[in-house]
């Protein structure tokens, strides 16, 4: 019989809690949400309407806080956590949005999409074996779905100027 008052630590190996990932990628940004927040359905709505209508003006620094509020909400929708990441992105945020990226490519390891944005953070960061890595992916990926052959082309596109530049550097 296990005595409760005992505490056990967690198995090593034991993966990290990805409700704390989220708050401390949002807390890197100064951003601060409740520790549990429960959106409505009505709420959620006008909040994902809000963040859409924001990136399509471009303003992905307004659009961070309605993206975060929905990320947080619900951390296993991975389309909260691509926009988020997205506007991480356009605003030069390139750790953070690869982080982002990263936790939705955990909920759908096949996204074509997700690993080429994942490259180009990489890439601009300068990570360029880890970029091409991504890249690879990337392609390797839009063969398995028909559905991303322009993520694929435009992976393979950075893979061969990746391929450029380090032969002309």
């Amino acid at each position: 019989m296990l005595d409760r008052d005992v505490a056990i630590p967690p198995h090593p190996a034991a993966p990290p809690d990805l409700e704390a990932q989220w708050a401390q990628a949002a807390s890197s940004l100064g951003l601060v949400a409740a520790a549990q927040p429960v959106l409505e359905p009505q709420v959620k709505s006008a909040l994902g309407a809000q963040m859409q209508a924001l990136m399509e003006a471009g303003d992905y620094a307004a659009a961070l806080e309605p993206g975060w509020l929905l990320a947080y909400d619900d951390p296993w929708n991975r389309d909260h956590a691509l926009d988020f990441a997205l506007c991480l992105q356009h605003l030069g945020e390139l750790e953070s949005a690869c982080r982002f990226y990263s936790l939705a490519l955990l909920l759908d390891a096949t996204d074509a999409y997700c690993l080429y944005r994942i490259g180009e953070c990489l890439d601009a960061l300068g990570e360029r074996e880890q970029a091409r890595a991504a890249y690879q992916a990337a392609v390797e990926r839009s063969r398995e779905d028909a559905a991303d052959a322009l993520v694929g082309a435009q992976a393979q596109e950075r893979l061969d100027a990746l391929a450029i530049s380090q032969v002309s550097g």
